[in-house]
C-alpha cells in the first residue's frame, strides 16, 4: 500500500458551505473551511507549485500541525495568498480529488496587498528565493527600489527575467548584482550603466551576466566624471564579453578582476595622454 493511500481527508460533499453572496467577510480574517476547488491560486505573485516541496508536505504529514491557509476574498474570488503547496499535498494524498481545508479569510485587500502580504510571509517555513521574493515586490509596487530599477530596466530596453529565464537578448536575470548596482550607482548612474551595456554590446547574453554587471558598476562609479560614452561603446563593441569573463576568472583579484580587465579595454583604443588612470588597489 502506498504512503498517500495510508491518508484520508474529508472530502467536499461531507461540508456544507454557505453561498458566497450571503457571507460577508472582515480582517483581519474569519476562519472557515473551504472546498480546494473554490480557491484560486497560481497568481503571478507566486512562487510556481514545486513537486519536491509538495512531496516533502507528504512525507511528513502531522494531521495535528495543518495551518490555515491564508486567503483574500476578493472580486468575488477566494485567492490563496499562503499555502498552495499544502493544497496541492492535501489533493495528491485525496487521489487528485477537491479536500476541505481551514483557511483565514481576508477582505478588504488589493492584488498589490495581496502581493505585498506574500512577500512578507515565510511561505511554506521555506524563504522566497531573491527572485521570488522581488518578483511579488514588483506585483506588490511596495518598494520604491525594486520600482525603480524595474522602471529603469524597461526603459533601457532591458527586461528583468522575474519569471522564466529564456536567455534571449536584453534579458537580465541577475537579482542581487542589479540590485548591488543601482544602490552602487543611484538611479542616473544605474541608467547610464544600462545604456553602456546596451550600446557596447546590443543585449547580448554574456554581456549581461553577474560579473560583468559587478564589473561594469564598478568601473562606472571609479570613472563616472571623466568617462566619455560614446568612446566607451565604440571601444567596448569590439571587445568580447566572454573574453573579459575568461579573462576576469584568471586574475588574482577577485573583487577587482572584472573592472580591470574593462579598464584595460577602454584603455587599449585611446590616444596617448587620454587614457584613465589607475585608481585601484594593486
Amino acid at each position: 500500500m502506498s504512503y498517500r493511500k495510508k491518508h484520508t481527508l474529508p472530502k467536499p460533499e461531507q461540508q456544507s458551505f454557505l453561498p458566497v453572496a450571503l457571507k460577508e467577510y472582515s480582517n483581519p480574517g474569519d476562519v472557515r473551511m473551504l472546498a480546494t476547488n473554490k480557491l484560486n491560486s497560481g497568481l503571478p505573485y507566486q512562487r510556481p507549485v514545486e513537486q519536491k516541496n509538495v512531496d516533502k508536505i507528504i512525507r511528513e504529514w502531522n494531521p495535528r500541525k495543518i495551518t490555515p491557509v491564508i486567503v483574500s476574498f476578493r472580486d468575488g474570488t477566494f485567492n490563496v495568498i499562503d499555502g498552495q503547496h499544502h493544497i496541492e499535498a492535501m489533493r495528491q494524498m485525496a487521489g487528485g480529488n477537491d479536500v476541505v481545508v481551514p483557511c483565514i479569510i481576508h477582505t478588504g485587500m488589493t492584488y498589490q496587498e495581496e502581493a505585498q502580504m506574500y512577500a512578507d510571509l515565510d511561505t511554506d517555513k521555506t524563504l522566497l528565493t531573491p527572485r521570488q521574493h522581488t518578483k511579488a515586490l514588483v506585483e506588490a509596487g511596495s518598494d520604491p527600489k525594486i520600482m525603480d530599477i524595474q522602471q529603469l530596466v524597461e526603459d533601457s530596453g532591458f527586461t528583468w527575467a522575474l519569471d522564466v529565464q529564456t536567455g534571449a537578448p536584453y534579458e537580465i536575470a541577475p537579482i542581487r548584482t542589479l540590485i548591488n548596482a543601482y544602490q552602487l550607482l543611484g538611479s542616473a548612474g544605474f541608467s547610464r550603466m544600462l545604456a553602456l551595456l546596451a550600446g557596447a554590446w546590443q543585449g547580448t547574453p554574456h554581456s549581461l551576466r553577474s560579473a560583468m554587471l559587478s564589473g561594469m558598476a564598478l568601473f562606472l562609479k571609479t570613472y563616472e566624471p571623466e568617462l566619455d560614452d560614446q568612446t566607451f561603446i565604440e571601444c567596448m563593441s569590439t571587445v568580447s564579453p566572454d573574453e573579459i569573463i575568461r579573462q576576469g576568472r584568471i586574475n588574482s583579484s577577485v573583487a577587482l578582476r572584472h573592472t580591470r580587465i574593462i579598464w584595460g579595454s577602454y584603455n587599449s583604443c585611446q590616444s596617448a595622454g587620454l587614457e584613465l588612470p589607475y585608481r585601484f588597489k594593486r
